[in-house]
């Protein structure tokens, strides 16, 4: 077995990228930095491409220039430079426009994947080749333990990933996946083999400033080795924590299944959950099932605080009023004797106005994937919120079979000429069969994943 300071084998590739699921003549994207994990993963990957006698011409590799230091620009240059060398193509992605004054790195992260995951949908490419290494692994299940994390937090950083789990709103990227190659590599071993070959890395000074959480555990490195907190071991307990949390994922799954009839899906976005059966469940799958519920309903980029969680769940099985509401992560949550039910909470923020061309498509307020098809013809489609009172004109003429109340039907995506309004498909309310081919908004429930606090 190899140590932590050799580098990387020819005969190790084939594990290393064969488990990506990678067949010809799938295409990939590499998310390269600069930095030497990247690096490596790109010579790697080159190496394996090479093994495997498929055209690297193929692929692409992504350099994210975030605009936050002056040498960025530069630093994308010598990635172009070095990704070319080893024949692949190349493209530099700008985060342009103005940049938050607080949480920078979360913002910088989101503005990354978006950047990268718009690209690859432009090129046709699907899967999204990252650097994360053992380090990383471990280095994030410290973070955790630090915040108090539950078993969601604990497992991050999955092997393979979709885009649309990463929370970042865009129903565009649905088909985009994220794979994760050299998770149990050390970053010793990826930088002894670009040592080994001669081939220079960039380090990036927020790597090494204290006012950031990772860099504070590496200088903390050798004490932790010490008490055994290697990063092997970290890496192996996050391995097994991820291992139990897919297994409470699969019985999520199946609690929230149209078939287990617990947890009934409105088109709409109104979710109507038994408080029996939910109980019946147990506090852990409530905790779930209610957070994939609030992060849905509310369609929130924001996650759902694990601590707030906990807080209605203890009331949901404690001893006070049957009938409580609470609302949380834009979503309010309303309990009666027999129900939880949970929707977009009203009036917190103002809900998105926007104008599609023809074969546009887009997602709307975080909770819908919205679309106009060709057949609309020339000019815009508006959607807009249909508004209570537009709602409960509808109910009126009897337009709309829905049972759900006006408040909830009013802050659904309608589409509209003007003032005419032509569509509300979470209603099934169409002004012409036409538009019922041509205008599309889907509640994105099945792509939202519990967004609990890290």
């Amino acid at each position: 077995m190899p140590n932590d300071h050799e580098s990387m084998r020819p005969d190790e590739l084939a594990a290393l990228f064969g488990r990506c699921g990678l067949m010809p003549p799938m295409r990939c994207a590499l998310a390269v930095s600069g930095g030497s994990d990247s690096t490596a993963l790109m010579v790697l990957y080159a190496d394996w491409l090479c093994q495997q006698g498929w055209d690297r011409a193929l692929h692409m590799v992504l350099t994210v220039d975030h605009g936050l230091r002056p040498e960025s620009a530069a630093e994308a240059q010598t990635v172009a430079a070095q990704a070319e060398g080893l024949g692949f193509p190349h493209a530099t992605l700008v985060w342009e426009g103005p940049k938050p004054l607080t949480g920078i790195q979360a913002a910088a992260r989101n503005a990354r994947y978006r950047l990268m995951g718009n690209a690859m949908r432009a090129s046709g490419i699907t899967l999204l080749l990252t650097g994360h290494t053992q380090d990383d692994r471990a280095e994030t299940l410290l973070m955790r333990l630090a915040r108090g994390s539950g078993l969601d937090g604990l497992a991050a950083m999955a092997p393979r990933l979709r885009f649309s789990d990463l929370g970042l709103g865009d129903s565009g990227l649905d088909q985009q996946q994220i794979a994760r190659p050299l998770l149990d590599v050390p970053r010793t071993r990826l930088r002894a083999t670009l040592q080994e070959r001669g081939i220079a890395w960039i380090d990036d000074p927020g790597n090494r400033s204290p006012e950031f959480e990772r860099p504070r555990l590496r200088a903390a490195r050798a004490h932790l080795d010490d008490l055994g907190l290697t990063n092997s071991m970290l890496a192996l307990s996050a391995t097994r924590l991820l291992r139990a949390r897919q297994a409470l994922d699969r019985v999520v799954g199946e609690f929230c299944s149209p078939a287990a009839g617990v947890v009934l899906v409105d088109p709409s976005g109104y979710i109507t959950i038994d408080r029996a059966r939910l109980q019946d469940g147990g506090e852990e799958i409530t905790l779930r099932v209610l957070g994939r519920a609030i992060a849905a309903a509310g369609g929130s980029d924001e996650q759902v605080s694990l601590a707030k969680l906990e807080s209605i769940v203890a009331s949901l099985f404690g001893a006070g009023p049957r009938t409580t509401r609470w609302t949380l992560a834009r979503a309010m949550i309303t309990a009666s004797d027999q129900t939880v039910t949970i929707e977009r909470e009203p009036g917190r923020e103002p809900l998105p106005c926007m104008e599609l061309a023809a074969g546009a498509r887009a997602c709307w307020d975080g909770r819908f994937s919205v679309s106009v098809g060709a057949g609309v013809g020339t000019g815009t489609v508006g959607v807009r919120p249909l508004g209570e009172d537009a709602a409960r004109e509808l109910y009126q003429q009897g337009a709309v079979t829905t049972r759900i109340p006006t408040r909830a039907a009013g802050m659904v995506p309608a589409f509209w000429q003007g003032n005419r309004l032509l569509a509300v498909p979470s209603l099934e309310f169409w002004s012409d069969p036409t538009c019922r081919s041509t205008l599309e908004a889907r509640f994105v429930w099945k792509e939202t994943l519990n967004r609990l606090s890290p």
